[in-house]
């Protein structure tokens, strides 16, 4: 493929609410989190475009993010049960339980990956309009900027990320890469979640749920003209 993989995070906190939404390629969710100025009190999730016919029914799950502090730590969110959640709406809630934590307002996140050519691409990660982050990567290695070489994002894992202060980004920019990589696999070809033959990994793919979740065809956009990923009104 010549193109690009695209990846938009909006963010709005105000008294008493958070709201999130994500959408790429693959995947359109929309989280809203309640809470008393300390910690969650509710947590709702919507499935917009989602590739598996199962996905809404992990929404059920954000309930157990009641009683979770609020913090601006945005790796706090994978102290939860991450296998039992939708990895998309959970992440979403994580970034929007930090938003809060930061005392609201709103932000946007949009992040770009052109599709590899020899095993090169170009990762850039913006923040409201500005660039954060600008990597070339070679077979999943960051080679620039200096500052990052040698940085392999598939492993960095959310524990390691503990506490470090770009681990927000960095975490966006992990799970952005890893999920570019399907931009060359023709998933409409798997019936069900089961038949791509993965390990649990979230709700979906987990056992008595893979084998009824069906392909939802048609579900793919390719944002790599155009206006991109969240660009029209909130669902």
């Amino acid at each position: 493929m010549s193109g690009c993989y695209r990846r938009a995070i909006v963010l709005r906190a105000e008294p008493g609410c958070a709201h999130g939404e994500i959408e790429d390629d693959f995947h359109h969710f929309a989280v809203a989190v309640r809470h008393n100025g300390a910690h969650v009190t509710g947590a709702e999730g919507r499935a917009v475009r989602y590739p598996w016919s199962q996905c809404p029914m992990a929404a059920a799950a954000l309930s157990g993010l009641i009683g979770m502090p609020l913090t601006s730590e945005a790796t706090a969110i994978y102290r939860q049960d991450p296998l039992g959640q939708c990895t998309h709406m959970l992440e979403v809630a994580g970034l929007v339980i930090a938003q809060a934590a930061r005392g609201g307002g709103a932000r946007r996140y949009d992040l770009s990956l052109s599709d590899p050519q020899r095993g090169r691409c170009e990762a850039e990660l913006r923040l409201d309009g500005a660039l954060l982050e600008h990597w070339t990567l070679e077979d999943g290695v960051v080679v620039e900027p200096a500052a990052r070489r040698g940085l392999r994002p598939a492993a960095l894992r959310s524990g390691a990320l503990a506490g470090r202060p770009d681990a927000e980004v960095l975490l966006i920019l992990r799970r952005a890469i890893a999920l570019a990589t399907a931009r060359g696999l023709d998933v409409d070809r798997f019936a069900t979640a089961a038949a791509m033959g993965r390990g649990r990994a979230c709700y979906v793919f987990s056992p008595g749920v893979a084998e009824v979740a069906a392909r939802r065809y048609g579900s793919v956009r390719d944002f790599s003209t155009g206006p991109g990923p969240l660009s029209g009104d909130p669902p």
